[in-house]
């Protein structure tokens, strides 16, 4: 990268393919037949007491006898105005919450430092982070995360919102969801793709990207996929262009080729701007009616509810629980009723926040009253099915750092989805059994056979996993 809008671009396209990457633990595939039924419901602690208050003393940097600091490094200034840094207000939600409970180990959780990466110093604001902070642990909802091998390297537990090929890897990394299959070889949502174009009844695709590879590859993957199953599914990619540039505001081009060719379905991996611009040229061309807009990067309330018009009847990939299913499990509702309390926007930001200092606390309770370093990260990589209460699918921490796209072997034994349509400037649940079983599961280390989903539901019997 040369330049500092070239830098921005990237970041974009990066945030454009985080559904559609970020929903998608794995690459999903199987043998023909339905998809295994594993609920993966793990108590998550190694830890074999129940009590959590013992204080002593412990070795760790940002650990005193009554506190806890962690720092976190969000993009809160980006160029496309996402709400990074509403990471930070769920993540304190979900500390004041614990602590109005006594806290974790006898002692109090507090965010100390708060760092604006800006977009493209996340390396420098890690650096800082290190060298100023003394903090436990980090969260990072971040768009370039170019400070992560600084942070494997100093092996401080990092927790927070996946959407970076860097997740993968290091030991110490747990971000809310197991790291993603970015790549040429690779695809984000895998048969999640041709499986939604042939429910909603759909034979002709267009797919849209940015000419960077976080969005280009998610898109070309995309389009692979439902070629290699367009038998299966009776549809095929016939248009199909990874050239855009962002900030593009003249879609009027593509749309014409898309309606001269005769889409019925469109996947982008663009930013809200780009999925609305596209939208209103469809608008105008008189196709926007004859199309189902599938955005792996649009859920968003506010801007949904800006826009209900154009977006309607639009499909959004979530890459945690949506909270419009219902029922909404017992975890999630513990969110949704504390932020109601404490007029914390719910968001999908504010549920990452949530989501990530919740896995943090069930690791310190992993660790035992002695959590340092080294026993919070042995214990929390002994997880084999961790669903953080059943908003994210089972994540198997004794591989699944590993990089996806090296190995099948490396990715979950099930990749999942979930789905929400655009209706009346709201979201709302679909393809969720009835929203008891909001999952839709393939398998998910065999990845070139057909097969019919399962919906599933990975909330426990108990508060824990």
């Amino acid at each position: 990268m040369q330049s500092r809008s070239r830098r921005f671009t990237a970041t974009i396209c990066s945030v454009a393919a985080l559904s559609l990457a970020a929903s998608a633990c794995t690459n999903a595939s199987s043998s023909k037949g339905a998809a295994p039924s594993e609920t993966g419901s793990a108590t998550a602690t190694t830890y074999q007491g129940t009590d959590f208050t013992t204080n002593q003393p412990v070795n760790a940097p940002g650990v005193t006898s009554t506190e806890i600091h962690v720092a976190t490094i969000t993009s809160k200034t980006n160029p496309i105005g996402g709400d990074n840094v509403l990471l930070n207000d769920g993540i304190q939600g979900y500390f004041d919450l614990v602590n109005s409970k006594g806290g974790i180990w006898g002692r109090q959780l507090k965010i100390t430092n708060k760092h604006d990466d800006q977009t493209v110093a996340n390396l420098n604001e890690t650096q800082a982070m290190l060298a100023q902070d003394n903090v436990y642990a980090v969260f990072e909802a971040v768009e370039l995360f170019t400070g992560a091998k600084l942070l494997a390297k100093k092996g401080i537990p990092t927790f927070g919102w996946n959407i970076n090929a860097e997740w993968a890897g290091p030991t110490n990394f747990f971000p809310n969801i197991a790291p993603i299959c970015f790549g040429k070889t690779c695809s984000a949502i895998g048969k999640a793709m041709p499986w939604i174009v042939q429910q909603e009844g759909k034979h002709k695709v267009a797919v849209i990207g940015y000419d960077v590879p976080q969005s280009s590859d998610a898109m070309t993957s995309s389009a692979r996929e439902i070629e290699k199953f367009s038998k299966d599914v009776d549809a095929q990619v016939v248009y199909q262009d990874v050239s855009l540039q962002f900030g593009q505001t003249d879609y009027s081009a593509q749309v014409a080729q898309m309606k001269q060719k005769g889409v019925d379905f469109l996947a982008t991996a663009l930013d809200f701007n780009g999925d609305y611009a596209i939208a209103k040229e469809m608008q105008r061309q008189g196709i926007l009616d004859k199309v189902t807009f599938f955005h792996p990067n649009l859920y968003n309330p506010d801007f949904l509810a800006k826009n209900a018009a154009l977006l309607e009847g639009g499909i959004a990939l979530i890459p945690v629980l949506a909270i419009e299913h219902k029922p909404v499990p017992p975890a999630l509702q513990e969110y949704l009723d504390y932020a109601q309390s404490h007029d914390i926007k719910v968001t999908e930001m504010t549920e990452e926040g949530w989501i990530a200092a919740r896995q943090f606390v069930d690791a310190l309770k992993a660790a035992g009253p002695d959590f340092t370093w080294a026993h919070l990260i042995g214990a929390w990589n002994q997880q084999t099915a961790y669903t953080n209460g059943g908003i994210v699918p089972p994540i198997d921490w004794t591989r699944q750092h590993n990089d996806p796209t090296k190995s099948v072997a490396n990715r979950s034994k099930l990749q999942c989805v979930n789905f929400a349509r655009m209706h009346d400037g709201k979201f709302v649940g679909i393809y969720d059994d009835g929203g008891a079983k909001p999952w839709v599961c393939f398998h998910g280390q065999q990845p070139d056979t057909w097969e019919k989903p399962e919906n599933l539901s990975f909330a426990p019997a108990t508060s824990g996993g």
